[in-house]
């Protein structure tokens, strides 16, 4: 959650008070709790929630999995101090599917808009998204947190949308998830600029600092002052930085002056339309590394776009979020192979381990596809995970929606299905996340499944850039 309050005096109580909103999808980890746990939350909404041009408090009437931290119906209450990465996926859309315009999501401390935590989605007819808000920093024992909505055109019927796909988990209007992280290095940076993207990658710029603490921000250039595992989220508001605007803006990460194999995702934009493209990965870092975010483009006039809605919190270009982890348990697996969505659900195939420490992609007695699809836990833990699959239609062609969802030890995890509807040329990143504690051989998998036909998780490889990989998957230890 960004910090910086409108006025001088209270920037550094807020920074420090949850520092700054950003976005990214969502799902839901049911593991059994241990006493010692740190504080940690996944919460979800099985409702329908209408929104209208005055802001409204979004409603969370789930508990999926909580410890040190308390929910009333969407108040969310830390009982102890120390900081926290939080991440809110909404799933947005009409209620009777025919309605157009845009909806924002936002985050509010104690009750004041947290600055910089805006984040915003087109919709169309027919058309329903994962729109995320994320954000780090420091809160006192005692502060509350809600998220808040609001959308361009009340009449249009556009809100959160729940939905229950036959044989599938629910699809939750929203799913929330909170844990405490190591409060020695962190950092939320955000931009007030649009940039366009060109042919070319270029860096982005990132001109606030929204919480920092052992990571620096030189425009941009982050430099890690702490050696260890961290987890890295950007949010990135794409959209039309010039009238007529159309193309594909990308988004990767580069460590110390290299791009980061496997990193890149892609979304498709079209004059009019506005989304958030996520792009997330886990880096183990030398003190002095250096993380930057690169972009660039096929077409013109698209790439990153801010805006500062009346009476809202400033739609930031890009956000990002940077979370030291534990040492001891992490991984980042990808696909570099498109996989065809079905009828069905299906696991999603893990070709490639790009980091990983007391986790690993199953060997041994399954089939060889079998272990592709099958991540193994290798120590006991609280561990936050996050899954990006990059869908869209076969080579440009396709009509239909997909969804996403997590398996812990061969059981669908109730409420963590997420969807994104597809039309023929479009991509765009769809994200589902939890958290919760695992054991020493925990078995997790990635399902997806399709409605229409020629659908799925498309990956691709841009010249002169990363794998765009048709998923991206990260765990990271958090205690």
């Amino acid at each position: 959650m960004v910090a910086t309050l409108l006025r001088k005096k209270q920037r550094v109580s807020v920074m420090r008070s949850l520092a700054s909103g950003l976005v990214a999808c969502a799902a839901t980890l049911l593991f059994v709790g241990a006493a010692e746990a740190v504080p940690y939350a996944q919460l979800s909404s099985s409702q329908n929630q209408l929104g209208g041009t005055t802001p409204k408090v979004v409603t969370l009437n789930q508990n999926d999995a909580v410890k040190g931290i308390s929910n009333s119906n969407g108040v969310i209450t830390f009982n102890e101090a120390g900081a926290y990465f939080v991440i809110a996926a909404a799933q947005v859309g009409s209620v009777n599917g025919k309605g157009k315009g845009s909806l924002r999501l936002w985050m509010r401390m104690n009750g004041q808009d947290v600055p910089n935590s805006n984040t915003e989605q087109t919709i169309v007819p027919g058309f329903t998204a994962v729109l995320v808000c994320q954000g780090v920093g420091e809160v006192k024992a005692g502060d509350r947190l809600e998220l808040v909505y609001s959308v361009s055109a009340a009449a249009e019927q556009l809100g959160l949308i729940a939905s229950k796909p036959a044989g599938e988990p629910l699809v939750p209007s929203m799913i929330f998830t909170a844990f405490k992280v190591d409060d020695y290095a962190y950092a939320q940076v955000s931009s007030s600029q649009t940039q366009t993207a060109g042919a070319v990658g270029k860096l982005i710029a990132l001109n606030s600092a929204d919480a920092l603490k052992k990571v620096e921000n030189n425009a941009g250039v982050l430099t890690v002052k702490s050696a260890g595992a961290y987890f890295v989220i950007a949010a990135g508001q794409v959209g039309c930085s010039a009238p007529g605007g159309k193309g594909r803006v990308r988004m990767w990460v580069r460590q110390n002056g290299q791009d980061v194999a496997n990193s890149n995702s892609e979304q498709t934009i079209n004059p009019g339309v506005t989304t958030v493209l996520v792009c997330q990965g886990v880096l183990a870092c030398k003190a002095g590394d250096r993380v930057e975010l690169m972009q660039s483009a096929n077409g013109g006039g698209v790439g990153m776009v801010a805006s500062s809605p009346k009476g809202e919190p400033v739609v930031p270009s890009v956000i990002l979020s940077v979370v030291k982890v534990a040492d001891d348990a992490y991984a980042q697996f990808s696909s570099v192979q498109s996989q065809a969505g079905s009828t069905y659900g299906q696991p999603v195939s893990l070709s490639q381990t790009d980091a990983a420490r007391n986790v690993k992609i199953a060997k041994g007695a399954m089939s060889i596809s079998i272990n592709k699809q099958t991540i193994m836990v290798g120590k006991d833990g609280v561990y936050f995970m996050i899954a990006a699959g990059q869908v869209g239609g076969a080579e440009g062609h396709g009509v239909g929606s997909v969804r996403l969802w997590l398996r812990q030890n061969n059981i669908d995890v109730a409420k963590s299905n997420t969807e994104q509807t597809v039309i023929n040329d479009y991509t765009t990143v769809l994200v589902t996340q939890g958290v919760g504690e695992a054991r020493e051989g925990d078995k997790l998998q990635i399902l997806q499944s399709a409605r229409g036909a020629g659908v799925g998780l498309i990956a691709t490889k841009p010249k002169g850039e990363p794998v765009v990989p048709g998923m991206i998957f990260s765990l990271v230890k958090i205690d």
